[in-house]
């Protein structure tokens, strides 16, 4: 029976610093004009981020990666770079228990938005892509879901791609094959959940 895992970010910062940290691993995403618009610190970013539930963006070497892979069942579509601002927290003592300095509003998107758009930070991150995956999975979903575990993959729907998504799930799942793989490549930036099958 084939075996799905579903993928959270694995935080690169010992001090954690909750959704301070977040926000400067991952920015903010929304959809527009059909595309991602990032918004972002930089230049830093790591080869695979999550800046919104559902959705996972490459850098341009983290795209040849994965193209590279011989995994199946996606597409790649480039990323607008909305508002990148220049901010090198990637140099900050990562270990500490709190960030080196705080949004002065206190909330921490405004690390991004209260920055001026840097057009030099946005160049160098360089060109980033999202991960498109087609619907092409079934979950069956009781009545009443308190977490993903409550939710079961219907196996006898799966196309044999190794990334897939269901309409009653926002984000991509990955087969086994994908797992190992996605582990080889960026490890150190997620980490895998088993997700239940009929």
């Amino acid at each position: 029976m084939p075996e799905f895992f579903k993928v959270a970010a694995r935080t690169t910062i010992p001090g954690g610093w909750g959704d301070y940290g977040d926000i400067l691993e991952h920015g903010m995403a929304a959809r527009s004009n059909g595309r991602l618009a990032l918004e972002r610190t930089g230049p830093y970013i790591a080869p695979i981020t999550f800046p919104a539930v559902g959705n996972v963006i490459l850098t341009d070497d983290g795209r040849r990666q994965l193209e590279s892979s011989g995994l199946s069942g996606f597409s790649l579509l480039p990323v607008e770079k909305a508002h990148i601002v220049e901010l090198r927290w990637d140099q900050w003592d990562l270990t500490a228990e709190e960030p080196h300095e705080y949004p002065d509003s206190g909330e921490p998107e405004d690390y991004i938005l209260a920055r001026p758009h840097s057009p030099i930070a946005a160049r160098e991150l360089g060109e980033l892509w999202e991960v498109e995956v087609p619907l092409s999975i079934k979950i069956v979903r009781p009545a009443i879901v308190n977490s993903y575990k409550d939710l079961l993959i219907d196996p006898s729907t799966w196309n044999g791609a190794d990334l897939v998504r269901s309409k009653d799930f926002g984000s991509i799942l990955y087969s086994e094959k994908a797992r190992e793989c996605l582990s080889d490549l960026w490890g150190r930036f997620l980490e895998f959940h088993h997700f239940p099958t009929l």
